[in-house]
């Protein structure tokens, strides 16, 4: 009978087998978390030599995006889990360079039969780094019966680890308490509804909205805004590795499912540097008595990050902004719907959440949004959508003062619309005060910034907001535009391509790319890009017509050039923004006298687009024109 050769590590009282891999003292299975474990098994493989952090990263994390500091965690977790009592030092620290495993280490070689010991050579064993989680045989050292028990016990725990590690579904809770493990920042992941339809998938947001203000509001560490997390039910991915992506120290997710009026919410909660379960727990309620779940919810998943909570704290994890089921369900279904760039049917939700409740804020600043949404993406009258979006953030902060939501929706109005810039200013400065997670206040504050010139502090904002919400395709919008502005062309394309490899279906970083190759008077590949992206004429987007117009006509190709102006020429009639780009158009082949007419309409119809004209790169041809210097003058901008 053949019998199965396996290879250990010895050192001190412990035993490693780097093929299941599973760490064993004195015979009992040590507990231990997984990352540490392949940090263990790398740096035994390779005893005595400097394992740099650098090999640490690519070989123990290579399929998630974490900080250094994660390493630095996982050894102290590891030297913890190896000596109990600080009295042994089996891994030392080489400054600026790496980490050594110092003690003296074995290999064992058992047959079955018998078994061989010999002090490890590094080089022969260093394929011992490979880790691949698969349930654990017990060792086949002679070992007294009273301990196969014991063992029987561990390798249950090891197939079970192995099985929750490949589907997500581990009972155990970790034995290294919350306190000590400095969470610092944490992502709340959207509930997974079990039952597929609107309402349910509001309440997940609502609840998860309202769990992320809360624990906010503590002040006791970063938490990302919604506006980071909301993917994820549809991102279909392992919570940890979404964690990881987010660069989190920790995750909360769980389920909500919907029976006979009755709900049931199960959290876990997870430390993304080790995989570690650190809490979870489950909630039945009914729908009747949502809010209270809400509160219960809010201060259990509370009390399992802090050691202690105050009176203060109470207070703020159970302020509610409305006591009306139905104004709530309504206002988040207009949230849903505004996700869905449906601002019609968002709208009509958010007027219903008023008449359920008109004291509820939330809904008015909701609808401010939808209105500002239909005047950035639509050809309707601009003032008009304005003024209804300035009514109702004065309505929000007149029954709340402190929404921060609502202070950042109206200094979206002052920039966009009223070109009162100190105005604005000053609302994004009260948002951010107020919620400093606030990723829209600091992405809008990073674009006044840009318009007013202060490019510093422009990009400042937008690193924040691109802090809090590291996988937002969204937020190479003002960067793109902030380092355009300041002729930075060659980072301005690699943000671009970093935007398209987040979201590939990123027009506007197409559009980006395409003026880039303009500003830098490669006109071929803007035609080619140009081509691919809008083959049939009749469909190119005002952006496209305006950059393949002026293409065309530096190549000298005469009736293409006519044809995509006259394009761009009708859309214009119709269209204050096709107008800004056709101005833009006739900025670049020297027809100064149209381009100023264009911008003159634009400016009388305060057109959004006109933030951007004083530093446009497409108007040089224009800026040393007194007309170009009134314009900056009516808009406050001159100087």
């Amino acid at each position: 009978m053949s019998h199965k050769i396996k290879h250990f590590y010895e050192f001190g009282d412990f035993r490693l087998d780097a093929e299941t891999p599973s760490l064993w003292r004195d015979g009992e299975l040590v507990r231990i978390f997984p990352k540490a474990l392949e940090v263990l098994v790398l740096l035994v493989g390779r005893q005595g030599d400097v394992v740099s952090r650098e090999e640490l990263l690519e070989t123990v994390w290579r399929d998630a995006f974490v900080e250094e500091s994660n390493i630095t965690y996982t050894v102290s977790l590891l030297r913890k889990t190896l000596d109990e009592n600080g009295k042994k030092n089996f891994i030392k620290t080489v400054p600026k360079r790496g980490y050594r495993f110092v003690a003296d280490v074995r290999e064992v070689v058992e047959n079955g039969k018998a078994q061989s010991a010999a002090p490890l050579d590094s080089a022969a064993s260093s394929a011992a780094a490979a880790v691949d989680a698969m349930p654990v045989e017990q060792p086949k050292a002679q070992i007294r019966w009273h301990f196969i028990g014991i063992i029987l016990l561990g390798w249950l725990f090891v197939t079970s680890f192995a099985v929750w590690w490949g589907f997500g579904e581990r009972k155990g809770l970790s034995g290294v308490p919350v306190a000590q493990r400095n969470i610092r920042t944490i992502a709340v992941l959207p509930l997974k509804t079990l039952t597929e339809n609107e309402q349910s998938k509001a309440l997940s947001l609502g609840l998860t909205d309202s769990l992320i203000s809360r624990l906010g509001s503590l002040n006791r560490f970063a938490v990302r805004p919604l506006n980071s997390v909301k993917d994820y039910t549809e991102a279909d991915k392992n919570p940890l590795k979404f964690g990881a992506e987010l660069k989190v120290d920790a995750v909360l997710e769980g389920t909500l499912q919907t029976i006979e009026n009755r709900l049931r919410v199960n959290l876990r909660l997870w430390d993304v540097r080790d995989g570690a379960q650190l809490w979870q727990g489950s909630f039945d309620s009914a729908e009747a008595d949502f809010f209270n779940l809400q509160d219960t919810i809010s201060t259990k998943v509370t009390q399992s990050l802090v050691s202690r909570l105050i009176e203060k704290d109470r207070e703020l994890l159970t302020r509610r902004e409305t006591e009306n089921r139905d104004a709530f369900h309504a206002y988040w279904r207009g949230r849903l719907f505004l996700e869905k760039r449906n601002p019609a049917k968002a709208i009509a939700e958010f007027q219903q959440a008023i008449n359920f409740d008109p004291e509820y804020a939330s809904p008015y600043t909701g609808l401010a949004d939808a209105y500002i949404w239909q005047a950035n993406f639509t050809s309707s009258a601009d003032s008009e959508l304005y003024a209804k979006a300035k009514t109702a953030t004065d309505k929000a902060l007149a029954l709340d003062p402190n929404l921060a939501e609502a202070h950042s929706s109206l200094g979206r109005i002052k920039y966009s619309h009223d070109w009162d810039w100190a105005g604005a200013e000053n609302s994004f400065r009260q948002a951010i005060k107020l919620n400093p997670d606030s990723v829209n206040a600091h992405q809008f504050y990073a674009r006044l910034l840009a318009t007013l010139g202060r490019y510093d502090e422009g990009l400042a904002e937008i690193n924040t907001a691109r802090q809090l919400d590291p996988r937002s395709a969204d937020l190479g919008v003002p960067l793109f535009a902030i380092l355009e502005k300041r002729g930075e062309f060659d980072q301005a394309l690699k943000v671009l391509q970093a935007t398209l490899e987040m979201d590939e279906d990123s027009q506007f970083a197409r559009r980006g790319i395409g003026k880039i190759h303009l500003l830098k008077g490669d006109y071929a590949k803007v035609i080619t890009s140009g081509n691919e992206l809008f083959p049939n004429s009749k469909d190119t987007d005002f952006a496209w017509a305006s950059m393949l117009a002026t293409a065309y006509y530096k190549t000298r190709q005469t009736d293409k050039t006519t044809e995509m102006r006259n394009h761009l020429k009708k859309m214009a009639e119709k269209d204050p923004k096709s107008l800004y780009f056709l101005a833009m158009h006739y900025s670049e082949i020297g027809r100064r006298d149209e381009a100023f007419a264009g911008l003159q309409k634009c400016l009388e119809r305060r057109e959004e687009r006109m933030i951007w004209t004083k530093d446009e790169p497409r108007f040089a041809n224009l800026k040393d024109d007194s007309r170009f210097q009134e314009i900056l003058r009516k808009m406050n901008l001159a100087g």
